[in-house]
């Protein structure tokens, strides 16, 4: 026999690789009336009153009698029985922290990536443009040159030849979608170089606007397409991007998300000498 398990009520089970191990547990242990004991060769858990006498011949060293004193044993087995109940309520209590913590964790899951296109403006209706040249000529009496009708015809049908788009990584969970690695790009197919443009990017949760930015394009060129990378992540039900405001000289143009028109002439809302 050279191998046991050993309690002492208190700290747990320790596995024993020998008598002179045992020993010195039973030499240290506080209250040998908690001790409990397994033989490898036996089958059951023995006490130490029951091992002394089954195994007198393994016992080299008593315990003293006053540690069974009856004046002092309820004292020490009160202590124990405290620390052992404030012990369970602090395992119990992590225990509950952990469950709770695992359980309400959001954890999210990859989703099909956003990839769209800004919508087009409501304050820049569909117009028949060739209709409108011929009215003006009608009622000027005069042909207009090639750069007017190119240029009225830019200010006027903007929203088909700037495009505004985003791409974005999707995630999901139970309660909303997070958005990562955006990237926001406009291609201009105007055939003239944009100045500047302004961005929103908006975020909407519960059918209600929960974020907004700006961003700023300047020298946008027409035969490239010009991007911006957002390192942030957003989370909402859905992203989106719309222009704020655009200015091209090249064709007298000042787009404004903000009114409806900014020439004070709804043929040519947009017309500006700026």
């Amino acid at each position: 026999m050279n191998k046991y398990l050993f309690t002492d009520g208190i700290n747990g089970v320790k596995e024993l690789q020998s008598q002179e191990e045992l020993q010195a547990q039973i030499d240290t242990a506080p209250y040998p009336d908690k001790i409990r004991i397994w033989i490898f060769s036996s089958h059951e858990w023995i006490s130490y009153t029951a091992f002394r006498k089954k195994y007198p011949f393994l016992v080299k060293k008593e315990i003293s009698a006053a540690s069974f004193s009856t004046t002092e044993m309820p004292v020490r087995t009160g202590r124990g029985k405290q620390w052992l109940k404030k012990f369970l309520f602090i395992s119990g209590a992590a225990a509950g922290i952990f469950l709770i913590f695992n359980f309400t964790k959001m954890k999210w899951t990859k989703a099909a990536p956003v990839n769209s296109t800004a919508a087009r403006p409501a304050n820049v209706p569909l117009m028949d443009i060739d209709s409108l040249i011929m009215t003006i000529e009608y009622d000027r009496g005069v042909f207009l040159d090639r750069s007017t009708r190119t240029n009225l015809r830019l200010r006027n049908t903007w929203p088909d030849r700037i495009e505004l788009r985003l791409n974005a990584e999707r995630e999901t969970s139970n309660s909303a979608s997070r958005y990562s690695n955006i990237d926001v790009s406009i291609d201009n197919t105007t055939g003239f170089n944009l100045d500047e443009a302004i961005v929103k990017l908006s975020v909407w949760k519960d059918g209600k606007l929960d974020n907004a930015d700006t961003l700023r394009f300047n020298n946008i060129s027409y035969d490239k397409l010009s991007a911006r990378q957002l390192s942030d992540t957003y989370r909402g039900d859905s992203i989106a991007v719309s222009f704020e405001s655009i200015r091209a000289k090249a064709f007298n143009f000042c787009y404004s998300a903000a009114v409806k028109n900014n020439s004070g002439n709804y043929n040519d809302r947009w017309f500006c000498r700026e």
